[in-house]
C-alpha cells in the first residue's frame, strides 16, 4: 500500500510594503487634517518620513500646480513671510476664525469685525450672514438699551440677562429697607407662584373720531370749548 503523504500548506507570500505618498498627495493629507490654513515650512514639517527632507522651493511648486489645478486655496501671509495654503476655501475660514472669536462670548458686530484679520473684513458680513441663516452662529438681544444687538456661538440665554439687571433691583428694593436675604427669599418664591407671569392685556386702541375730537377740559382753549359745549342762547335764558 502507496503511502499518501499530506501536502505541504502554501506559504503565502509577504504582503508588499504599502508605497510611500508622492509628495503632493502627502501634502494634501496634510492640509486636510488641518484646522487652519499652513505655511509650506509647517507643511513640511508634517510630511511623513524622508519627505521631511524636500526643499521648500520643491513643495511650494507641487502646492502652487494644486492651486492652479482647483484643488487647494492660497492664503494671503499672516504673521509669517510664507504664503498659506489649505483644502478649503476662504468663507470656512473666515467662519472658523468668527467661531474662535465668539468663543468666550457674545459680541456686537463691529467688535467681532475688529478680532479679524484684515484680509477677512471683505467676506466677513456675507460670511456672518450665512452662519446665522445656517443656524451655527446665534443672533442676540442688546445687553442694555444703548447696546448694540450681538452674535454668539450659542442661543441667548435669559439667565445672562437676569444676572444683568438682578443686582440694579436686588439694590433698589435694599435701598427701601430690605436685606438681601429677604429679598431673595421674596424672589424665590414669587417665582414659584403663576400669578405673577400673566401678559398684560392690551389697552384698547382710541377709535378715529376719538382721537380727531377735542376733549373739553381745563386746558382746551376757549374755543374748542364753546364749539363743544355751546352756551345756551340769550333767548332760551330769557322767561
Amino acid at each position: 500500500m502507496t503511502e499518501v503523504s499530506d501536502p505541504t500548506p502554501a506559504v503565502p507570500p509577504a504582503e508588499a510594503p504599502a508605497a510611500a505618498p508622492d509628495l503632493t498627495t502627502a501634502a494634501q493629507r496634510v492640509l486636510a487634517a488641518s484646522d487652519e490654513p499652513m505655511t509650506v515650512s509647517k507643511i513640511r514639517a508634517r510630511l511623513p518620513g524622508a519627505l521631511r527632507n524636500v526643499d521648500l522651493k520643491e513643495l511650494s511648486e507641487a502646492l502652487e500646480r494644486q492651486v492652479a489645478a482647483n484643488v487647494l486655496y492660497k492664503y494671503p501671509k499672516y504673521r509669517s513671510q510664507q504664503d498659506r495654503y489649505w483644502d478649503r476655501g476662504m468663507n470656512t475660514h473666515v467662519a472658523q476664525l468668527m467661531r474662535s472669536a465668539l468663543e468666550e462670548g457674545p459680541l456686537p458686530w463691529s467688535e467681532l469685525r475688529r478680532k479679524l484679520p484684515a484680509y477677512a473684513h471683505g467676506p466677513a458680513q456675507e460670511v456672518l450672514n450665512e452662519q446665522v441663516g445656517q443656524g451655527l452662529l446665534h443672533r442676540h438681544p442688546r445687553a442694555g438699551s444703548r447696546g448694540a444687538e450681538r452674535f454668539g456661538v450659542r442661543p441667548p440665554d435669559p439667565k445672562d440677562y437676569l444676572r444683568q439687571e438682578l443686582p440694579d433691583l436686588f439694590s433698589r428694593l435694599a435701598s427701601l429697607g430690605f436685606t438681601r436675604p429677604q429679598i431673595r427669599a421674596a424672589a424665590l418664591e414669587l417665582l414659584h407662584e403663576e400669578e405673577w407671569d400673566v401678559e398684560p392685556a392690551p389697552q384698547p386702541e382710541a377709535s378715529a373720531e376719538q382721537s380727531q375730537t377735542p376733549h373739553a377740559g381745563p386746558h382746551t382753549p376757549a374755543v374748542a370749548q364753546a364749539e363743544t359745549h355751546p352756551e345756551t342762547p340769550d333767548a332760551a335764558r330769557t322767561s
